[in-house]
Order: structure tokens, then C-alpha cells, then sequence
């Protein structure tokens, strides 16, 4: 048995407030398996689940800034010495942090829960074990494991090799363990990269989802991101370069901070700011160095940031320069402009020096001028050349792919017009033909009349 679908039932979210919809759902979900929900019904519940996954999605990376937060706060007033690690304000930040992870994972699972509901509607599946596929539940480990990495109440300390340089001898590091566990806490900004492509307006626009899947484009943040680079460069570099600098001279700092020797220098957070930005711009003075394996790993993620910050910037700017389409005819105009000038002008002095060569040579009298003037007419000759080759690269590289598919499209129209021309054409050849054919034949019958 089937159910025929209501054109009274609105194609876009309800949020539960019409009865209509309200008592529909209710008789799908009690339906037996060979009943199935309409189209509006299923748009509906669509964009419903779309806006509660969006809210989960803001409320879990609420609760992961708070805890980045509270985490800065608590490592920072530690290494100040404020409050040791074994006291009742510090057990407390902790808890807080733990806290906030707890809620965390618990809307990051809400959020998955909804993506796989999702995943039900607008696939039509029945069993939601079909969504759960080897990418999906990897994708939901790693993060539930990022995630939940936090430092934990108490005070534990662990050891760990320094870097020996020449000089130096073998020696091991007891660094708090809040170190090892606060530092990936950084890796949950990834829910901001999530955030941006729930909230795009080419994600939440269904004219753009469309559009999108005719031309089989899936808008995940990939794509987000290559749009925002289109539209705003300047400021997506700006911001990305700030975040990463900051981060990478806290994370460098409480790397370093463990190793007493190099306290007074890694201890000051406008060092290390100064070490990872002559690495990231490639510069590598070596007056700072750092002395943990960990504080090496910071440094090299940051050469390899700086040289892809510099490559973006690079590219930036190479087409931040180039001329738009407009100004490239303005210039290309005024430089064709320019050089019809200078081509007229050694022109005339091609015809003056030949004049006055003639002059001297016939009477036979100033050679000397004769060959003055012979190198003038031998020169404008070679001017001449000179603009006619600038004139010949300045029209090849007026011509660009935009121009060849302009091109290109208006000879498509013009043989689509004359193509229709010729179809008309020879219509009115058939009617002609037509038209002949019945005179003739009732030519013949009115001369067949008059034979008999």
C-alpha cells in the first residue's frame, strides 16, 4: 500500500508546529515497510535536521574554544608560578577543562547522530547501519580521540631526551605531563573549518546545492575554502598566517620552558615569537635554537607552513597585478596608439633621409653629410622593424583564452544563424517545389481537358 502524496504539505521546515506535518510523521514512523513518506514531508524533516546539526556543530566548538581556553589559562598561570600544580585551584581548572571536554564529545556525538539521520533522508535508506561505513567510523574515532585529549587533574611529570648539540652532553627533561596533553588540544580547531562550511551561504543556499550536483561539484570545505580564496585572499592569508603564528610560539614556548638551561631564553614568550617567525619567513639567524625534540617538531611544521603561506602569498599577488580585461584593452590600446606614432614618425624620417642622400650625392658635393644621413635612413629602416615586431607580440598576447572563446562563441552563433537561415531556406525551396508540382499537374489536367 502507498501513499499518495498531499500537495498541501509545505516543502520547506515545519519545526513541529503544524498539526498536518505533526500527525504525517507520527503515521510514518508506526507505517509498515511498504509505505513511504512524501516529498514534502522528507524536505521538511531535511531541513530540520540541517538546523540541528548546525547547532550542535556551533555548541561543540563552544565547548572546544572554552576548553583551549581554560587550558591556556591554567598552563600559563602554572609556569608563573601562581599556583602549583598539586593545589585545589589548579584540580579545579582541570575539572573544568575536563568538564567542558565531557560536553564536547557529547555534541560531538549528537552532531554525528544527526549527520547520519541525515544521510537516511536524503538517501532513503531504512536501517541506519547503511550510513555507517569504514570512512564514517574512522572519521568519528579520530575525533572522538582528538577530542578527548586534555590535561587531567593531578601532578605527573614524565622525562624526555634533550637535543644534544656540539658541546653538549646527553641529558633527559622532566616535563609536566599537562604539557604532553595540553598541547594537542590545538588540534580541535579543526570544528572551525567545520563551522565555516556549515554557516557558507553557498552551503545553506539550495539554488547552489543544485547547481552543484549537475555538475557533480560536492561542497565540502575543500571547495568552501578555494571559494573564500577566490573571493577574499587577503584576509583569509592574514588571519590563517596570525593563528598559526601565535600558536606555534605558545606551543614552541611550553616545549622549551622544560629545559633549565635555556630558561631565561625560552621562557620569554617575545623569543620564541621571534624564533618561529625568522623560520617562517626562512630567514634561520640561529641566535635562538630550541633544545627539546618537540621544540625541533614545532619549527620544522612551521618552515613547512611559512613556505605554503609564501607560495599563497606569491600567487596572491601575481594575480592581485594582473590587469582585468578592461584595463588589459585600455592598455593594449594605448600602447597600439603609441606605436603607430613611432612607426609614422621613423617613417618620415625614412623618406627625409632618402630625400636629402639623393640631394648630396647629385651634386656630388658634402659626402660626408651623404653618409651622415645614408646612417639616419639606415637606422629608421631598423626602427621600423623593431615597431612592427612590437606591434606583431602586443596583438598575440591581446589574444587570450577569453578572447578565443569569445570568439569562438560568436562563430558558433553565427553558423547556428546561418545553419537556421539554411533551414528556412529550404523549406521555402520545398514549398516552392510543391507549390510548381500542383501547377503542373493542373496544367496537364487542363490540357488533357482541351485535348478532349
Amino acid at each position: 500500500m502507498s501513499l499518495v502524496e498531499n500537495p498541501g504539505i509545505p516543502l520547506v521546515g515545519l519545526n513541529g508546529k503544524l498539526k498536518k506535518y505533526k500527525t504525517l510523521e507520527n503515521e510514518m514512523v508506526d507505517a509498515p515497510p511498504g509505505r513511504f513518506e512524501t516529498v514534502g514531508s522528507r524536505l521538511a524533516r531535511r531541513k530540520e535536521l540541517f538546523v540541528k546539526r548546525k547547532r550542535s556543530s556551533d555548541v561543540a566548538l563552544i565547548f572546544a574554544l572554552v576548553g583551549i581556553l581554560l587550558m591556556v589559562v591554567q598552563t600559563e598561570l602554572t609556569a608563573a608560578k601562581v599556583y602549583p600544580r598539586s593545589s585545589l585551584p589548579s584540580h579545579l581548572m582541570k575539572m573544568a577543562i575536563t568538564a567542558s571536554t565531557v560536553a564536547l564529545l557529547i555534541f560531538l556525538g549528537i552532531y554525528h547522530r544527526l549527520d547520519v539521520q541525515l544521510f537516511i533522508v536524503n538517501n532513503s535508506v531504512d536501517d541506519w547501519r547503511i550510513a555507517m561505513t569504514a570512512r564514517r567510523i574512522t572519521q568519528m574515532t579520530v575525533e572522538f580521540i582528538v577530542c578527548s585529549i586534555h590535561p587531567i587533574p593531578g601532578d605527573f611529570y614524565t622525562t624526555w631526551p634533550a637535543t644534544v648539540a656540539e658541546g653538549e652532553r646527553h641529558r633527559s627533561l622532566r616535563v609536566p605531563l599537562d604539557t604532553i596533553l595540553a598541547l594537542p588540544m590545538f588540534l580541535r580547531l579543526f570544528l572551525v573549518c567545520r563551522f565555516i562550511m556549515l554557516h557558507s551561504k553557498l552551503y545553506e543556499d539550495a539554488s547552489s546545492q543544485s547547481l552543484g550536483a549537475l555538475n557533480r561539484i560536492h561542497f565540502n570545505f575543500r571547495f568552501i575554502f578555494k571559494s573564500l580564496m577566490t573571493m577574499h585572499p587577503d584576509y583569509v592569508l592574514t588571519i590563517i598566517m596570525i593563528v598559526s603564528f601565535l600558536i606555534a610560539s605558545w606551543a614552541l614556548r611550553m616545549c622549551e620552558m622544560s629545559d633549565n638551561t635555556d630558561e631565561s631564553v625560552h621562557s620569554n614568550f617575545l623569543n620564541t615569537m621571534w624564533l618561529v617567525a625568522i623560520t617562517f619567513l626562512s630567514v634561520g639567524y640561529g641566535d635562538i635554537k630550541p633544545s627539546t625534540y618537540c621544540g625541533r617538531g614545532i619549527t620544522v611544521i612551521t618552515g613547512m607552513m611559512g613556505a605554503g603561506c609564501t607560495a599563497l602569498v606569491v600567487a596572491v599577488l601575481a594575480r592581485k597585478l594582473e590587469l582585468s580585461r578592461s584595463e588589459k584593452y585600455v592598455h593594449d590600446f594605448v600602447l597600439d596608439v603609441d606605436l603607430d606614432k613611432r612607426l609614422k614618425h621613423e617613417a618620415a624620417n625614412v623618406m627625409k633621409s632618402g630625400w636629402f642622400i639623393y640631394k648630396f650625392r647629385k651634386v656630388k658635393v658634402n659626402t660626408s653629410k651623404a653618409l651622415k644621413y645614408q646612417t639616419k635612413l639606415l637606422e629608421a629602416i631598423y626602427n621600423i622593424r623593431q615597431i612592427k615586431a612590437a606591434q606583431r607580440r602586443l596583438l598575440d598576447a591581446s589574444v587570450t583564452l577569453t578572447e578565443m572563446n569569445k570568439s569562438q562563441n560568436e562563430t558558433s552563433r553565427s553558423v547556428e544563424l546561418i545553419r537556421c537561415k539554411q533551414l528556412t531556406l529550404e523549406e521555402k525551396v520545398d514549398n516552392i517545389e510543391s507549390k510548381i508540382m500542383s501547377l503542373h499537374d493542373k496544367l496537364n489536367s487542363i490540357h488533357k481537358a482541351l485535348r478532349e
